[in-house]
């Protein structure tokens, strides 16, 4: 439902389309030249978040990274505990043409129904055995790393069997002046993940 794609936007559909697209990476892994047992998930924002929702729900992958990942339960509890932020919410998702099907109506239902499945916190144990990055950026002012970064890491830390990468580095919502920084990152928990295969 983004951009023209066929379908209506939400974020259940999101989180759905990191399995539909694992899920191909797998069937046609010979064609595509993909290793199939070593794939891993990257994704930044709402990505971070889906990102991070898809490796909970997969067994098989072991390594995952959200890059200033947007919590969306705790937005959740955010809209439920605030009249205005949810409004606010509700009107930005009214301007967001490019998604097929959404509405602020309809975001606020959806946040309302699947808070606790949207909880990024609450999947830490289904993270057990999966080496997990987490990056944010200390200028963040659309998801304040004190606000999502650092409940995150909390939850994750307390996990016996999460390993845990984590760092907050200099840069905004979208790393504009700190993306060599944040590739380094992300690189070298690469390597160091598959090289734990």
């Amino acid at each position: 439902g983004a951009w023209g794609s066929e379908g209506d936007f939400s974020f259940s559909n999101v989180v759905e389309d990191v399995g539909s697209a694992i899920d191909y990476l797998r069937t046609n892994a010979t064609d595509i030249r993909v290793d199939a047992k070593r794939i891993l998930i990257v994704g930044h924002s709402m990505g971070g978040f889906a990102a991070l929702q898809g490796a909970a729900r997969d067994e098989a992958v072991k390594c995952v990274a959200g890059i200033a990942p947007a919590d969306v339960g705790l937005i959740a509890d955010a809209a439920q505990a605030n009249a205005g932020f949810a409004q606010s919410f509700a009107t930005g998702a009214d301007q967001l043409q490019m998604l097929k099907g959404w509405s602020g109506q309809k975001v606020l239902a959806e946040l309302k129904n699947n808070r606790d499945a949207f909880s990024l916190i609450d999947a830490a144990p289904q993270l057990n055995g999966k080496s997990v990055l987490l990056i944010a950026g200390d200028k963040d002012s659309v998801l304040a790393p004190d606000v999502f970064h650092v409940p995150l890491v909390s939850a994750y830390e307390f996990q016996p069997d999460i390993t845990l990468t984590h760092a907050i580095i200099p840069g905004d919502h979208s790393f504009s002046w700190s993306r060599f920084e944040l590739i380094d990152n992300v690189i070298d928990w690469m390597q160091d993940c598959e090289g734990s295969d």
